[in-house]
């Protein structure tokens, strides 16, 4: 009986023994559990971080860029500052949410509240500076307790930008303008509705200059009309032949313009403008259009010319050599009432032509004729005929113009009648001489030509044909009819390739206004960020 009762305590007590040992693994068990979730909601709260830290720069420049390519789609800017940086803040809140929301995936004991976003610029227009307040909670219930961890990110950093499309240079036009205009009176221009080609020449007493942008260059120069019929001002074709010539600066300019183009024609009078003083690179001389035929031999151009035998074209000079016989010639012909004027250097051998003249031909045509009757002494001959009398004529002392070179003139008023002129490089008549008695009336190419022998070559450096009129113009000294230009203005060509970033290398310059700030640029210049005085980047394209 009593070992029974022992039995039943020990039984019992090895029970309760048995009892708390299994009651305090379990609660060991729990709080190791308990250990590796608090654990875990730390090392979440690592990749959040990192992963805020890993994507919040491009998720700023993602901002930027979208804004940009929402106003360029949209053709649309800002209207305010405020509302660029606006939008801006909220793409950034947006996608720095969804990030999160990637990383977030699965933990729903986790949420987070973005509260401020601000941006504002730096001292350097394409670095901008990021504030913004992330607040982390995380709730869960423990087998010890409830686990509430309350973790605020700031993140408060400068962050670059780069390759930002500019959608201010993208939607706008800019122009070149002119400072000043000159005013070339007109005389004798024919009452009709052809177009003419004249001349305006240039120099150090009718001519400043030293308003221009760039007086070594005409690049800068426009010639200007006035359309009768639309009302409007017009760009007339032009080409410059010489530019500051010689001890009085000659400039020597031809035009091409019809009575409805010029300003107040008048039985034969009227004026245009020449435009300077411009930084504009753009050369719009256009000598295809002011002239019937023209070539400056930058190549050979098959459209405009055949060709039998040898020549080389070299700095922009075509040089016909003889050889078995060479020829150069235009594809169209032309009859009479064309005046054709080249520059070119003969050489002392017989024989060259240059003219209207059958390919291969030196007596077939009319035209300047480096040719030989004696057999010992080649002269420069002026050809109106074939045979007898009607031949032609030589140049007296004609050896002073050989290899050299001189701009060569002859004007083919009709059949019988031709008039043969040399000019120096200034258009100072140098020799002169008509005739009366030619005798072709054909029509021929414009030809240049070699003809047989070892020695014979003739070089041109450029040539073009006109029509013949009798127009002549007058240019007022300097400071008489030169007014400041109000009206006319070019577009600037957009030459960027591919997309315009901001700030670019090149095609930018910094500028202490705030207007050229890339938010400031949002809103088309019509507002500045935060500060005015904080610098930006202006476009190039927009200077003069």
């Amino acid at each position: 009986m009593y070992f029974s009762q022992n039995a039943i305590i020990l039984v019992m007590l090895m029970f309760v023994i048995s009892a708390v040992f299994y009651a305090t693994i379990d609660y060991k068990t729990k709080e190791v559990e308990d250990e590796i979730k608090i654990k875990e909601v730390s090392l979440y709260e690592k990749n959040l971080i990192n992963t805020i830290d890993r994507n919040i720069d491009k998720i700023v420049e993602d901002a930027f860029v979208n804004a940009s390519y929402k106003i360029m789609k949209e053709r649309k800017f800002f209207t305010a500052s405020s509302e660029a940086v606006a939008y801006i803040t909220s793409y950034i809140k947006n996608e720095t949410k969804e990030s999160l929301n990637n990383v977030n995936y699965g933990y729903s004991n986790i949420s987070y509240n973005i509260s401020s976003v601000k941006i504002s610029p730096t001292y350097d227009p394409l670095v901008v500076h990021l504030y913004c307040e992330i607040d982390i909670k995380y709730s869960k219930k423990l087998n010890n307790g409830e686990l509430i961890a309350l973790k605020p990110i700031v993140i408060n950093r400068d962050i670059k930008l780069s390759r930002i499309p500019d959608p201010y240079v993208y939607l706008n036009k800019f122009y070149y303008t002119w400072g000043y205009e000159k005013k070339i009176n007109i005389y004798n221009f024919p009452n009709d509705n052809y177009n003419r080609t004249f001349c305006i020449i240039l120099n150090s007493s009718n001519f400043n200059y030293s308003e221009m942008h760039n007086p070594q260059s005409p690049t800068e120069l426009r010639v200007i009309g006035w359309d009768s019929v639309s009302n409007k001002i017009i760009l007339l074709p032009y080409w410059v032949q010489t530019w500051r010539e010689g001890n009085n600066d000659v400039s020597v300019i031809w035009v091409r313009a019809n009575k409805n183009e010029i300003y107040n024609y008048n039985n034969g009078q009227g004026y245009i403008y020449i435009l300077y003083n411009s930084t504009t690179p753009v050369d719009r001389q256009d000598p295809e259009h002011t002239f019937i035929f023209f070539d400056d031999f930058n190549y050979f151009n098959p459209d405009k010319w055949d060709s039998v035998g040898y020549f080389i074209i070299n700095n922009s000079k075509i040089t016909v050599i003889a050889g078995a016989g060479s020829s150069v010639y235009t594809k169209q012909t032309y009859g009479t009432r064309y005046e054709l004027i080249f520059r070119a250097n003969f050489t002392p051998s017989h024989a060259q032509t240059i003219g209207f003249f059958t390919q291969l031909s030196d007596n077939d045509g009319v035209g300047w004729d480096m040719y030989d009757w004696t057999g010992n002494n080649p002269e420069l001959y002026m050809r109106v005929g074939y045979s007898g009398s009607d031949i032609g004529d030589y140049v007296p002392n004609s050896n002073k113009y050989l290899n050299k070179f001189y701009i060569y003139d002859l004007k083919r008023i009709s059949t019988t009648d031709l008039n043969f002129t040399i000019f120096n490089d200034t258009l100072d008549i140098e020799y002169s001489n008509s005739f009366t008695n030619g005798n072709k009336g054909n029509n021929y190419p414009i030809s240049i030509t070699a003809l047989i022998n070892l020695n014979t070559n003739v070089t041109v450096d450029w040539i073009f044909l006109k029509d013949i009129n009798d127009i002549t113009t007058t240019v007022p000294p300097i400071g008489v009819d030169e007014y400041p230009n109000l009206d006319y203005k070019e577009e600037k060509p957009k030459t960027f390739t591919g997309t315009i970033y901001y700030g670019e290398p090149g095609k930018y310059i910094l500028v202490y206004n705030s207007t050229y700030s890339i938010i400031g640029l949002y809103t088309n210049k019509t507002d500045y960020w935060l500060y005015p005085n904080m610098p930006g980047y202006k476009p190039l394209i927009e200077e003069n």
